[in-house]
């Protein structure tokens, strides 16, 4: 069914690379803007710094740097927005709702 609302670009072919693409793990979005043309979004994920006196410090580090056309940058909010949406989906078979598109 997602196959059907979101359906691939004729003419693009996607090879998997397994191990070799990194996974980018982040918990905000820090900073975002446009220069020359391109998108530019800064991520942060969120640690925990133990202090001497037994308490946390949470610190934001930064994880990843997309840079970007316009045009990849709206695929990647309709691929974000259609995620999303899948979460809103009662998940009777966990199984199938873990497949990728």
């Amino acid at each position: 069914m997602a196959d059907q609302e979101n359906p691939k670009p004729p003419g693009i072919l996607y090879e998997d690379t397994g191990s070799l693409a990194s996974l980018v793990y982040f918990d905000i979005v820090a900073a975002y803007g446009v220069m020359h043309g391109a998108v530019e979004v800064e991520l942060a994920t969120r640690i925990l710094v133990p202090k001497t006196d037994g308490a946390t410090e949470v610190k934001f580090l930064s994880s990843g740097r997309l840079r970007c056309s316009p045009t990849a940058a709206a695929n990647l909010r309709n691929a974000l927005d259609a995620a999303l949406k899948m979460l809103e989906q009662p998940q009777a078979n966990a199984v199938a709702t873990t497949t990728m598109n």
